[in-house]
This record gives structure tokens, sequence and C-alpha cells, in this order.
């Protein structure tokens, strides 16, 4: 039941989503719900979940051996279970057999030939002549699996009811009556499991029902839908609960719940896909598909885990017949959402246009993946929208706040990671991201009436090193998107979204409400907060209260401009301080360049010095700063072929990675050192010799390295290596350089 989605582009009407083949209701072959002449044990409800009794990776020798079957063995029961199951010994083993045999056989595909002008009674009789009837529908998935079950020996029932498949619509009951299904319940380590073969084996891609919807944008397509053959883990012993938000039994006892739904509940229950389940997301608003608005608006969120990246997309649309106004043809209504992450929450934010039936489709995967599967779909009730109310400016399909694209894109600590930022009329607004590779970037700036060189005059940013600001003023109410494009400096192509944020003078949300024009005791400790963090010199402290001040949504009387110009002369500071200290040339041009520009040069003047007088002394090295030249190239890839390396090579090495903090019993294994030269990230070799200082190294550590390297002569190690060659004139070079002398504070003076 999972569908795939393109998230790229603007347009989100390309989306498809999955539904699933029928069952039929009656069939042509003789096989009951329940076997008459056996006693099976009653429906329960299971008290471990399927994780605590399957595990896929202890069936992989399963797997194969079904992989291995004989052809043509499917013309006889007996000798295709004998094959299947008679090497295994649990009827778990014998279980997944089953259903990973069924699971790839081509049932809907395969032509039959042999077996034309059978009567159903004798094809039923063979596994081959039951797939026949399948595929002409007078035979189920669900009744073929339960004879493989029951001629193995394990206890196994039909279940038939209605289901939320492909043609079902959200938040209604009158289409479930033309939506029946059947599934099975297997007897499997002392409790019943519930198994869908049918939606297991096949999955319909298309869409359903969109006629009778509008979303108003521009290629609507609408689509039949096709079958596919793809194993669907999901349905493959779903715990009872999770199979709820899909099957409803007519039996409420095959539930298998202590407190059994009512249909009534069923509908109501949050329309989800198995990609929910799958990717570990949890709906942390209203457990309902049917949401009516609150002061105009609804709010849905989605939980996302911290350690999988996902990147979630919306489509808005229309029920026109059961709504009695009639929408504007010109309307883009995804322009009335926002979708703001913030704390690994999701949000759809939704007002509307009109009073009257909406639905809200939601997809969701990794940040990777091209398309991405349905997570879920809501029917939206609105009564009242809000006065005046407009679109946002743009819908972009990343989102607003600091999500995982912007991670992506190098951008780090922002002072604002909601991308929701509710404030007041003509107060001004500084926003700033730190930068942790060179980016080419733009932002842009965009008002639904306010065209985008007015806004020019309100808003601008700018990039230090290391740091972009946004700065402005809110000129009028309403909302304002910024934008910010950016890739990696000399990298070809477009600059791409990475991060956007919503300004906005009304809190679309439905809980929000306008500001007061008095302060309540808590803005007025932010207040005081402030004006304490400006006179210290915590950066971090000073970030976090012109955060919470700004996010507040306080007005400037002079403190909060005081505060960020004492946080910029703090950042210009530090960045001297820390390039002087790393010695790495790339680090110290631009912060001399940036302290020189700013207005802080004259109060800087000693640090600025000490920071000339460092650079002079790198570049008397000839090159052979902290970075090693083409670090990712040949020379790494030279050294990586050794698979048992010259003594040479391995001391060199060593001596590396000891200087660079690793320990020496570590490092005695060669597989080590390796992974440590193709590790990337914050912790790969660049950024390390990027942050090294020789200072921080303990003197027992060095005079083990230098024992190590004053062994041999740069020439022997060039002609044993030249990739090690680099790194022993490095250490050659870092060893006999003294580091730079404290640095002063600009409160101090340099002795003479």
């Amino acid at each position: 039941m999972g569908t795939k989605a393109s998230v790229q582009g603007s347009s989100r009407t390309n989306v498809k989503k999955n539904g699933e083949p029928r069952e039929p209701d009656e069939e042509d072959v003789d096989v009951p719900e329940f076997p008459p002449d056996e006693d099976y044990p009653p429906p329960k409800q299971n008290s471990q979940k399927k994780n605590d009794i399957y595990e896929p990776s202890r069936y992989k020798d399963v797997h194969k051996h079904v992989k291995n079957i004989p052809a043509k063995i499917d013309m006889s029961f007996k000798k295709l279970l004998n094959y299947l199951v008679q090497p295994f010994r649990t009827d778990m083993q014998k279980l997944r057999a089953l259903f990973m045999w069924l699971c790839v056989q081509p049932v809907t595909t395969a032509r039959y030939k042999s077996l034309e002008g059978y009567f159903p009674e004798d094809l039923a009789k063979t596994p081959r002549g039951f797939m026949k009837l399948i595929k002409e529908g007078k035979a189920s998935y669900a009744s073929l699996f339960a004879v493989l079950c029951r001629r193995s020996g394990i206890k196994c029932v039909i279940i038939k009811g209605v289901c939320k498949s492909a043609g079902y619509e959200v938040g209604t009951s009158d289409t479930l009556k033309n939506l029946r299904t059947k599934w099975n319940a297997v007897w499997v380590n002392d409790s019943w499991r519930l198994i869908h073969p049918l939606w297991a084996c096949q999955t319909v891609v298309g869409r359903s029902e969109l006629n009778d919807w509008t979303a108003n944008d521009d290629e609507e397509e609408n689509t039949e839908g096709w079958t596919v053959q793809k194993i669907n883990e999901f349905f493959f012993l779903t715990d009872p609960h999770d199979f709820l938000y899909f099957c409803f039994p007519d039996d409420p006892k095959w539930q298998l719940l202590i407190l059994p739904y009512d249909l009534r509940k069923f509908v109501r229950v949050p329309f989800l896909q198995e990609a929910y389940f799958r990717l570990g997301l949890r709906l942390v608003t209203e457990q309902s598909c049917i949401l009516n608005d609150i002061d105009g608006a609804v709010d849905i969120g989605f939980r996302v885990p911290e350690d999988y990246p996902i990147q979630m997309n919306y489509e808005l649309f229309y029920k026109r017949d059961e709504s009695d106004v009639d929408l504007d043809s010109r309307t883009s209504l995804n322009k009335y959402v926002v979708m703001n992450f913030e704390d690994n929450i999701w949000s759809f934010i939704v007002r509307f246009p009109v009073p009257g039936v909406y639905k809200l489709s939601i997809f969701g995967g990794h940040v990777d993946r091209d398309h991405v599967p349905w997570i879920a779909d809501f029917r939206l009730i609105c009564k009242n929208t809000r006065d005046n109310c407009v679109p946002f400016p743009d819908a972009p399909w990343i989102g607003v706040g600091y999500s995982y694209e912007a991670q992506k894109a190098g951008l780090a600590d922002p002072s604002h990671k909601s991308g929701i930022i509710v404030m007041k009329p003509h107060q001004e607004i500084h926003m700033t991201l730190m930068m942790e590779m060179f980016l080419k970037m733009k932002v842009q700036f965009l008002h639904v009436i306010l065209s985008e060189e007015e806004l020019k005059e309100k808003f601008y940013f700018k990039r230090i090193v290391g740091r972009m600001d946004i700065i402005g003023k809110i000129p009028q109410h309403g909302d304002y998107l910024i934008k910010i494009f950016g890739k990696p400096k000399g990298t070809r192509g477009e600059l791409k979204n990475i991060c956007n944020y919503l300004i906005t003078t009304e809190d679309p949300r439905p809980s929000g409400k306008r500001r007061k024009g008095w302060e309540n005791a808590r803005e007025k400790n932010l207040r005081k907060d402030v004006k304490e963090a400006t006179n210290v010199k915590d950066i971090e402290r000073l970030k976090l209260s012109i955060d919470k001040f700004v996010g507040a949504g306080l007005e400037d009387k002079g403190d909060y401009s005081k505060a960020s110009t004492r946080l910029e002369f703090l950042e210009v500071q530090q960045a001297l301080i820390e390039a002087i200290q790393r010695r790495n040339e790339k680090i110290l041009i631009p912060a001399i360049s940036m302290a020189n520009g700013s207005g802080y040069k004259k109060r800087l003047t000693l640090l600025i010095k000490k920071a000339e007088e460092t650079l002079e002394d790198l570049r008397c090295l000839g090159g052979f700063q902290h970075p090693i030249p083409d670090l990712n190239k040949p020379i790494i890839a030279e050294l990586m072929n050794y698979v048992s390396p010259p003594l040479i090579v391995r001391d060199i090495m060593t001596a590396t990675f000891l200087l660079l903090g690793e320990t020496e019993e570590e490092l005695k294994s060669w597989e080590f050192i390796r992974l440590l030269m193709r590790t990337t990230g914050r912790n790969s070799l660049l950024q390390r010799f990027q942050r090294f200082i020789l200072t921080e190294v303990p003197t027992e550590v060095q005079t083990k390295a230098e024992n190590m390297f004053k062994k041999f002569t740069e020439d022997e190690v060039r002609k044993t290596s030249a990739g090690a060659a680099s790194f022993f004139v490095w250490i050659q070079k870092v060893m006999t350089k003294p580091d730079p002398s404290p640095v002063p504070t600009d409160g101090q003076k340099r002795k003479k």
C-alpha cells in the first residue's frame, strides 16, 4: 500500500498513490474459513509484537531455499510442499517459505496455456491451477495461502471484511461497502498473527477517486492505476493495532484487540499508510482523519526519528460537490499551507480561502530519495475562514525552518530553528546562520503584494567569514517569505533552495493570537537578560538571549540593537583568535579581511597584527601548513591500496595519527588507520588537520611521534611512497615550527 510521489520541483500534482487489487467475494473453489474437523484456538490479543517474534535476518537460508526451487514443481501440492517445508523444523520457517514462494509467483502475468479447458474444481487441485483461478477472479490469494498452510500443518483462518484501499474516500463510510477484501490469521508462536497475502504480493500504483477533488495547480493528472509485483513485508505478521488502520473484519473478535473498534471509530482513525509505520513516524496532533478548523486553521504534526532524516511534502484538494462555495479556479491551494520543521516535528498548518471540505495528502521519505511514499490523508472541514485570508507568498517543497536540506548544504547553528517567526509591523529582525563550507548564495524576499524590488529596501543579507546575516524591518502587516539558495562554490548547476523562513504578523497556527501591547513578567525578564548578556563575553549566552528576545516578538528599545552590535564584535574577535590558533591560511585570510572591513578595526589592532604575523609564518612553510595538498585525491588513494604497508609507511601514518589524537594501541591495526583515512565529514583528515594545535598534544605523544619519523629521511620516504612523503613533510614542519605565542585579548597590551 506504499506509494511513490516525486517531491522535486514546485508541482505536487504528479504524485502517485497506491491502491490494492481486490479479492472476489464469491469463489469457484471450496476453501472454508475454518476447517470443520479441526479444533482451532479462539482469537485473542497477542502479548508480543511482530519485532519480538520475527527477525528477517534469521531467515536468509529460507529465502535461499525458496529461490532455488525446481521448475514446474507447482503442478503438485505434494511435491511443492515437500520441497518448501520439509527441510525446516519450526512453523515460522515453514510459514516464511510458503509466504516467500507465493509472493514471487507471477500469478497475474502467467499464461497457463496447458491448463485451458479444465473445470475450477480440477484446477484447484494444483498450485498452478489455483493461480490461474486467481488471475481469472474465481479464487483468492487468501484461499490459496490457507490451503498451503493447512497442508503444511499450520493453522490458518480466512477472514473477511472491509478495507481502506485505493477507492476509499478519506473520512467516509459510504465507499466501504464496495471495498471488500480477505486476509488470513495464522497460528504461530502460540498466537494468532495477521497476513494479507494479496497486498503483500501486489500493489496498484495510481490515483484514486480524484475526479471530485480539485487541486487548482498546473498539470493536474488523473490515472487509473496499474498493478506491479513487489513484496510488501508490512503485511506479513502485521501487529493487530496497526492492521486495524487498513482492514475492519466482519467478526470483531478477529481484530485481536481487548477493546474492539466499531465501524465509526474505524472510519475516524487516521488514514495512515504502511510507510508511516515503516519510517517510524508518530502523529502528535489529533488522532483522527476528520479535522475541523479552529479559528480558520488546522494544524497536523508528525514527529520523525532523530537518526533518520525525512523530508515531507503535501497536496491540498477541494471537494466541490460537498461544499457550498465555488472555489475560484485560479486559486493555488498549496499556497494556503505552510510546512514547518522544528524539534524533529514536521507541521502542516492549513488555512482556507473559502468554507468547505478539503483533503490534505501527505508524503514523506528519506531526504536523499528522489521519490517518497504516501503517508496519510486527512479530511478537513472548514466552517469559518480567517478575515481577509490570502495565500502565503509561496509553497516551497522543502518547507520552512532549519531542516535536513539546510544541514546537508552546510548551514549550521541558526539563530531561529522554527521556520515560523511571529513579529509586529516595523519590528526589526536579525537572523544568523553559520556556514561550514564555502557556498555561493542568494536570498529571495517574497510577499503577496509587495514586489521583490520593494522588499530589497526593507531586507538584506550579508556574509562574513563562516556566517550569513539576514537583517530587516517588517514594513506592514502580512506574511514575508525568506528563501535561501546556495550551492558549494566551484560546482556546476543552478543554486538550490536550501532553507526558508516565514515571517508573519499573525500566527498561522490555530492557537495563534495577536500580540498584546504590554509586557508580562516573563517578557520583562527576557529584556533584562539581553541587557545582562551584553555586558559579558559569553557569545553563546548572548546568542541565546537575543534568540529568545526575537522569538517573543519584543520591541527594540535600544537593548536589542546594542546586543546585536556586541555580538558582532565578539564574533569578529573570536574568528581572529581561532584563526591564529589553527594556523590555517584559508581561515586566516578571510578572518583578517573581515576584521579590517568591520567597524572594530581600531579595537582589534593588536589581534589583527598577530594574525598577519601568523599568516606570514605559515607562508614561509612553503605550503605545508596543516591541510596537506590534494589530501583527498591520489595521496589517500595510494595509501589505501596498501593491504600490508611497508614499515616506513606504517610508522609515518602512525606518527601522524598519534599527533591527531588517536591511541597507540588502536594504531597497531592498519585496517583502523585505513578507516581513519576514508572517514568523511567533521572527522575527515582535512578537518582534523585544520583544527590541529601542537600545544594541545601531550609532550610524551609528541616525543613518540618524533622518534618514529626521525628514523627516516624525506628521500627514503619518498622513494617508498609519495603519499607518505606528504605526511612526513607535514610532521617535520609542525614539529620544528613553534606555535604562536599566547593571543592578547582586546583589553590587553603586548609587552615590549
